[in-house]
């Protein structure tokens, strides 16, 4: 995998679940993989209407060196993209992107993240 095509930033998180004092679940999301280099390549996008409201989707592909803290990533998990500074919470949800697929690039070479943005807005 070729270091100049890494050319994008992305933060990868995982859910976890915790309860609180009165023992509900709490869902928040931890970075497993923060600022971590990455390639970018749209895949394809649409827009559809239905249940009185239009939800578009666009499907993106991330390709990421392989490596132990990465290894594990399943459709679980998400990108966040571009990524946040460390120091910052979570941007707006048009840069939240739910993996759908994971795919080894080579013999531990590298991962492919098949991952899609949705977005809904209401008809007009």
């Amino acid at each position: 995998m070729r270091a100049g095509r890494l050319d994008r930033k992305i933060t990868i998180q995982r859910k976890t679940v915790t309860q609180s004092s009165s023992g509900a679940p709490i869902e928040t999301w931890a970075a497993i993989s923060h600022r971590r280099w990455a390639s970018y390549r749209p895949v394809r996008g649409d827009e559809r209407f239905g249940g009185e409201q239009w939800a578009a989707s666009e499907q993106v592909e991330f390709s990421i060196r392989y490596s132990s803290d990465v290894a594990d990533l399943s459709p679980l998990d998400r990108v966040i993209y571009p990524a946040p500074d460390v120091d910052t919470p979570t941007p707006a949800d048009n840069t939240i992107f739910d993996i759908m697929a994971v795919q080894e690039i080579g013999r531990r070479e590298g991962l492919r993240l098949v991952a899609a943005r949705r977005a809904e807005r209401p008809a007009s």
